[in-house]
Order: structure tokens, then C-alpha cells, then sequence
């Protein structure tokens, strides 16, 4: 199994990305920003990679430009930014660079150049292809442009990675839905997703408190989230991330005004989605007079299976009225699927596996 790699993270402030960005600063009011954050200098990106190889253990890493869009930036610390990222990885203790731009910033790119830099991966800020929402954000490209920009991305032979925002202004859950299925024709290499939080000093920020948007509940975001991640991942696209984090993903790490933000958001997403897992292969492994049952779950996925102090567990044994549950890790499941077995068997008792793949 081929690990991911480790990154060194430089997070660029939201000031100079596209019309109507979400986390942007509106123009007006008094959430407007009234001098331009200042860029992170090229020291930000060895200080960044340094911290990285010591997690590392001196293998190189990925660095990775977070936040707004690098592109928009002014053309000085723009490419003072990418001249050390590739100083760093013509070093060989970065082995590529990952960028965050709008679908606009990738349109116009020299994507050719980027790879020649080292660039490796780009993480395009689809957020939805609604017209809607992105006509109430004030976002004047087409509702296909982020869908372009993927397959440009693919074009250039750079990996493509989609960061999608459901719960934005007039948006509803089938509209998150419409844009999981547009987005998976454009064939991504990966998705973040990122439900819209009310955040202070930004344009979101501002129409919550003008009363122009009601953000959703933690519990309706799960939801959405849930089915996102089921569609996206029975299609074989890697989900990167589920939920916001400000104070490491943002320049400023700005307040929570409103929102789903929980930072176990991931975690119950997950448990959900193993937890109707489990409950289809128990019922078809449970019959009259089963006491005990056993679980086999990919390891990195063992905790989303026990759910909260082992909550999803004992909601088995109440609900089938079983006096064990034994859970075993094996690196051989593939992830996202859960056996159950009824009995209590050893690892070497397991049946094998028929025509799965191994897990990646």
C-alpha cells in the first residue's frame, strides 16, 4: 500500500481570488477589508518544508499551497512563492507542488510551465455548478467553467482535485448531489468537501448577518455529506476531506459565526456510512440463536466502525441481542466494505477474500 505523502503546508490569505469567493472579504460593510492581507514570504515555504521532514524522517514531501487562489496573487510574491517551492524541490526535499487556484486561475495558467516547476497537483475551487448559488455569491464565470478547468487539468497530465462547498446560498441538498455527478464525469483524482460556514470577515460571513442565508445544521450537513461521499466513493474517487477547519486552513483563522462546523465532522460522516455497512452484513450473518458475530474492517477505518465509546457496537448488540462483538482489523478489507462473520473467529480463521481487490 503506497503511503501518502507528507506536506508542508503554506496557507495564502483570501483577498485576491475570484468574484465572489466565499471566504473572501466583502467589498462592502462592515466586514470589509480595508487593507490587502500581506502574502506569506518565500521563507514561509523552507520554514514549512523543514517542519514537514522532521514528520518525515528526511523522506521528501509535498508542498502545498492552501487557502486562496496563488494565481491571483500579484505577479511579485506570486512567483517569489513558486521560485522556492521549486528551489525546494530541485533540492530533492520536496518531491512536487500542490496549488490552490479557481476554476478562472486554471483556464488562463501556464500549466506547462507549473509542471516544468514541479508542480504536480491542482485543487480547482469547483464549489457547486448551481447558477444559483453562485449567482447569489456574485460569481460571474459559467457554472461549467470548474468543470473545464478539471479537464484541462487532466490535459496537462496534472493531478485534479475538486473542492466542493454544499450548503451555500440557495443551494439544497439534490444541487450538492447534481454537482457530485457533474463533477465525477470530469473524472477528478480526488474531492475535498467543504460545507459552507458562516465565518466572520467574509462574504459569507456578511449575508448571514444581513439575514440573506441560513447556513445549515451540523445534522443536515452529515447528511449531504454522507450521500456525497457514498456516490463519490463508489465511483473510486478518493474523498481528500469532509469539513473546514478555520484555524488551519485559513489565513486568519477566522471566528465561526454560524455553520456546521464540528471538528469530528469526518468522523461522523464515516461512522454513519460503516454504520449502514455493518448493519447489512450483520443481517444477512445473523440468524435465530446467534450470540456472538465478528467484524472485519480495514484498520484505518476500525474507530469509524466502533463509532463513539464503541457506541455503534452496543446499538448492534441491543438491536440483535448479541452478548460479543469481535472486531478485527485486517489490512486485506477493502475499505469502505465490513464483513461479519457470526461466531468469534481468529485472524487465521477469516475467510479469504473472492474477487476483491486489495486494499489501496
Amino acid at each position: 500500500m503506497k503511503g501518502r505523502n507528507t506536506i508542508a503546508p503554506v496557507v495564502l490569505p483570501h483577498t485576491d481570488c475570484e468574484p465572489g469567493c466565499p471566504l473572501c472579504p466583502p467589498s462592502t460593510g462592515p466586514d470589509a477589508r480595508r487593507h490587502a492581507a500581506p502574502s506569506p514570504r518565500p521563507e514561509a515555504v523552507h520554514q514549512a518544508v523543514e517542519r514537514a521532514l522532521l514528520k518525515s524522517g528526511g523522506t521528501p514531501v509535498e508542498i502545498a499551497f492552501y487557502g486562496g487562489d496563488l494565481w491571483a496573487l500579484p505577479r511579485a510574491p506570486r512567483t517569489a512563492l513558486l521560485d522556492a517551492a521549486e528551489t525546494e524541490v530541485r533540492r530533492r526535499r520536496a518531491c512536487g507542488i500542490r496549488l490552490s487556484l479557481g476554476p478562472k486561475s486554471v483556464l488562463r495558467a501556464p500549466l506547462g510551465e507549473f509542471r516544468a516547476r514541479g508542480v504536480v497537483a491542482v485543487e480547482v475551487h469547483v464549489l457547486t455548478v448551481h447558477p444559483e448559488s453562485l449567482r447569489a455569491l456574485g460569481i460571474t464565470r459559467p457554472a461549467r467553467a470548474g468543470l473545464d478547468a478539471l479537464g484541462r487539468l487532466h490535459r496537462a497530465r496534472l493531478r485534479a482535485i475538486a473542492v466542493l462547498t454544499p450548503g451555500l446560498p440557495m443551494s439544497s441538498h439534490r444541487s450538492a448531489m447534481t454537482t457530485v455527478d457533474a463533477v465525477l464525469r470530469a473524472r477528478p483524482d480526488g474531492v475535498r468537501i467543504l460545507p459552507a460556514l458562516a465565518l466572520g470577515g467574509t462574504r459569507l460571513g456578511a449575508h448571514h448577518r444581513r439575514g440573506r442565508w441560513i447556513p445549515m445544521e451540523v445534522r443536515e450537513a452529515i447528511t449531504t455529506c454522507r450521500e456525497m461521499v457514498r456516490a463519490l466513493r463508489s465511483a473510486g474517487v478518493p474523498v481528500l476531506r469532509v469539513g473546514l477547519q478555520p484555524d488551519q486552513d485559513l489565513w486568519e483563522a477566522p471566528p465561526v459565526l454560524s455553520g456546521p462546523f464540528d471538528p469530528s465532522l469526518r468522523t461522523r460522516v464515516e461512522t454513519e456510512l460503516l454504520r449502514g455497512a455493518a448493519s447489512a452484513a450483520l443481517t444477512s450473518a445473523w440468524s435465530f440463536g446467534t450470540r456472538a458475530v465478528t467484524f472485519v474492517v480495514h484498520p484505518r477505518e476500525e474507530s469509524w466502525l466502533r463509532g463513539h465509546e464503541n457506541s455503534t457496537l452496543r446499538g448492534f448488540q441491543e438491536r440483535f441481542r448479541l452478548d460479543t462483538i469481535r472486531v478485527l482489523a485486517l489490512s486485506e478489507q477493502p475499505r469502505g466494505r465490513i464483513r461479519a462473520i457470526a461466531g468469534l473467529v481468529e485472524r487465521d480463521e477469516v475467510p479469504p477474500l473472492r474477487g476483491a481487490r486489495k486494499a489501496s
